[in-house]
């Protein structure tokens, strides 16, 4: 019975020594689309992963497509957020009000750049911007990054969009 009673304690000692007493917690965080992509308001865009970026459906010059971001750290918290479009003469990206933003973000950030430094403690966060296609081109892409206070080298997460854009398709109506 004595033999049990010691098998018993050994184990309750195995596990409270495996457990993360420190408080801390190492989640990389994550970046993804919190609804898809809204074109013109109207319509949901669809498309597909392909292997390290998401291949979104094409689009026309003189479009507007509305994104919708989730910002997730899980345990940690948001440190940054950047997003950085290929190309700003190809397109434009519209961020939401300054006022909006500013009860979000330090004043370090510097949001014409698409540098967002988090304020306060946060683990998530939803961010949504407009995107207007100006240009034709086959490779135009954004790349958001979020860090996280994470204590390991995995604090940090990478989402890239992908869209190729096409000239607008003008209709000729004949009567």
């Amino acid at each position: 019975m004595k033999a049990y009673f010691f098998i018993f304690v050994g184990l309750i000692v195995f596990a409270f020594s495996a457990c993360n007493m420190d408080g801390v917690s190492n989640s990389q965080p994550r970046i993804t689309f919190f609804q898809q992509p809204v074109l013109n308001g109207k319509t949901t865009l669809g498309g597909a992963v392909i292997t390290d970026y998401y291949l979104l459906d094409t689009i026309s010059v003189g479009d507007t497509v509305s994104f919708y971001m989730y910002l997730n750290a899980y345990s940690n918290n948001l440190v940054s957020y950047t997003m950085t479009q290929s190309s700003d003469s190809v397109t434009k990206i519209i961020l939401p009000e300054v006022s909006a933003m500013d009860s979000l973000f330090l004043s370090t950030s510097n949001y014409d750049k698409g540098i967002f430094y988090f304020s306060g403690k946060a683990n998530l966060s939803f961010f949504s911007f407009r995107y207007v296609a100006k240009k034709v081109s086959s490779k135009e892409k954004i790349v958001f990054n979020l860090v996280s206070d994470a204590n390991f080298e995995y604090n940090t997460s990478s989402f890239v969009v992908k869209t190729p854009i096409v000239a607008k398709n003008d209709t000729v109506k004949t009567n």
